[in-house]
């Protein structure tokens, strides 16, 4: 199989935030007490890019709560269609360590920041933090795979279930996995011995091969973690993924973060985080990134 019919068969994991105004009004809320406010750095989602439309929703409405706020768009490529295809194709550890340089150069971050991931960009911001100790105050990851995705976005009929089939089947390809994005946080919890020997990402920033421990002691340096889960999400495979839940295989349900191996074990530090009260579990009413004027809202008011 081709890697370009991979990349059409993953479109459905996009994470655009584009839908973000849809039919809310505008909220007469009062803006933040606070006179001082960390700087925020935000991690666009799959198929969008960092001056986006959607970003730029963002950033205008983190401002009306938060006048002063200084907003900072990670960027993997600085041309809008090459940042946006990067979201796509591209190496996940490499441009995560892009990043690192890009932020450790802000002069204005050297002092601390909070940080907003949407989608797969929460996960990415989580990564960064284990690899190069970002100093992330509050991160705040908006249906993120931490645990990565275990299906693609379910569909009905046989044809479509045999393709995905057909897809999964090619995700480990050391190609694929080299080369797109989404690939290397596909976790297979059926296939586990798959998962350990073909992922190229995910496996390496959950702690699930060669344990690192300075990893877990990099995230449990954060004040909070927040993480939110969209009650009607089909594109991330399972939504729960989005808590740190993982699935048994043998049943399909969904295991607590609080009972998974890596909680037991404290592989990334989500012990640690739980028994601190650092780790906050928000839900959200909505398809994959369908979040409204107010639930940015409430996030700004609570952690930046």
């Amino acid at each position: 199989m081709h890697v370009l019919d991979l990349l059409g068969g993953l479109s459905g994991l996009t994470g655009t935030i584009g839908e973000f105004y849809s039919s809310h009004l505008p909220l007469s809320v009062g803006k933040h007490p606070k006179d001082n406010h960390l700087p925020v750095v935000v991690w666009h989602g799959m198929g969008d890019y960092y001056n986006s439309e959607s970003i730029s929703s963002v950033n205008e409405t983190l401002h009306k709560y938060i006048p002063n706020l200084e907003f900072y768009s990670i960027h993997v490529k600085e041309n809008s269609r090459q940042d946006q295809e990067a979201g796509i194709v591209g190496d996940c550890m490499t441009q995560i360590q892009h990043v690192c340089e890009q932020l450790a150069d802000k002069e204005e971050l050297k002092q601390g920041f909070n940080a907003i991931g949407f989608s797969q960009g929460g996960l990415f911001l989580r990564a960064a933090k284990e690899i190069c100790d970002l100093p992330i105050h509050n991160l705040i990851t908006f249906g993120s795979p931490h645990n990565g995705f275990d299906d693609l976005p379910r569909c009905d009929n046989w044809l479509c279930k045999r393709k995905n089939e057909l897809l999964k089947g090619h995700l480990y390809d050391p190609r694929v996995q080299n080369s797109v994005v989404q690939a290397q946080y596909y976790r297979d919890v059926h296939n586990f011995d798959d998962y350990i020997t073909g992922s190229n990402f995910l496996k390496f920033v959950n702690n699930e091969f060669i344990k690192d421990n300075e990893y877990a002691d990099n995230l449990i340096k954060l004040n909070r973690l927040v993480l939110v889960m969209f009650l009607k999400d089909h594109t991330l495979v399972p939504k729960e993924s989005a808590w740190y839940f993982d699935t048994d295989p043998e049943t399909n349900q969904p295991i607590p973060f609080n009972l998974t191996v890596a909680y037991k074990q404290n592989l990334v530090g989500l012990k640690t985080l739980d028994m601190e009260n650092k780790l906050d579990f928000i839900t959200i009413d909505g398809e994959h990134m369908q979040l409204t004027e107010e639930d940015l809202q409430k996030i700004a008011l609570s952690y930046l």
